[in-house]
């Protein structure tokens, strides 16, 4: 299946998790060129998990990460029909780290 496809299917019930699937997709194909996510990327993945009421009271709490780590496996469930087993760890393990880490994204750069 074609990862267009994919989303599209996904984006009838949730555009969000449509959006962050399809970047993340995106990112783990490219082969992680870059050893952090673009912004957008991670932006697209935040929004999902703000969606879905993951991110408890904003502190990023243990409970917090725990919940918004969960959440972000919805992401990599509705991968499977695109992405290998490897590419599925590679992937739930960037979205741990965005879990953690709202802000986890390559910086811009500033020149």
């Amino acid at each position: 299946m074609k990862t267009e496809d994919l989303t599209e299917i996904i984006a009838r019930q949730d555009p969000l998790l449509a959006n962050a699937v399809s970047k993340m997709v995106g990112y783990i194909r490219e082969g992680m060129k870059t050893p952090y996510p673009t912004k957008e990327q991670t932006e697209a993945v935040n929004a999902y998990l703000h969606s879905v009421h993951a991110d408890g009271d904003g502190t990023m709490s243990e409970r917090d990460i725990a919940c918004r780590r969960i959440a972000s496996q919805r992401i990599t469930i509705s991968s499977i029909r695109v992405l290998d087993n490897d590419q599925l760890n590679r992937l739930q393990d960037v979205l741990n780290h965005i879990a953690a880490d709202r802000e986890y994204h390559m910086p811009e750069d500033k020149a």
